[in-house]
């Protein structure tokens, strides 16, 4: 499954996006990290990585430069 992002470069950078906030809200759920990225993937487009990373970067673990690269 791969749509383009749905959510532009503005919310990427702000770690405090709300979709970032809702990402770790998933994550403090006990979701696990394939479901969060399914969820990533259907809500706000991307491919399996970028979703990945999106998490990532949600829970601190990565950084936005990371998640900005991948999409080039």
């Amino acid at each position: 499954m791969h749509q383009p992002l749905k959510i532009g470069k503005d919310t990427l950078l702000n770690i405090n996006s709300l979709e970032y906030q809702w990402i770790r809200s998933l994550a403090s759920e006990g979701n696990s990290p394939h479901q969060i990225n399914t969820v990533i993937q259907r809500c706000l487009g991307g491919n399996a990585n970028t979703a990945d990373i999106m998490r990532q970067v949600a829970m601190r673990q990565a950084s936005v430069n990371q998640l900005l690269r991948s999409l080039n």
